[in-house]
């Protein structure tokens, strides 16, 4: 584990005007490894968009869910899934997605 990995976690809110608002406050700040598995350009919208897909394994968090988002250098990632490592249960995988 020697990467520092941010997860966030989607808060709604009002702004002055009372108009709704999110906002993707750092839930805390964890040890992780990431590994990228693919990276792919597609077009979307008729425009180019890089997609980027990394697993980010980290100890067993019981709030982290596939609603959050993870933040690795300055990239922000959709969590896809949360699965169990089969190998440690002390640990489980993020799979996550960055489309650009």
């Amino acid at each position: 584990m020697n990467d520092r990995v941010e997860l966030l976690k989607r808060t709604a809110g009002r702004d002055g005007a009372g108009q709704p608002v999110e906002s993707w406050p750092v839930l805390r700040e964890v040890w992780a490894n990431v590994k990228f598995q693919s990276g792919a350009e597609v077009m979307r919208a008729n425009a180019d968009v890089s997609i980027v897909k990394c697993s980010i394994r980290v100890r067993v968090a019981r709030d982290v869910d596939a609603s959050m988002r993870a933040r690795y250098k300055g990239t922000v990632y959709d969590i896809q899934a949360v699965l169990a490592d089969s190998n440690d249960r002390d640990f489980m995988f993020l799979v996550c997605e960055s489309a650009k």
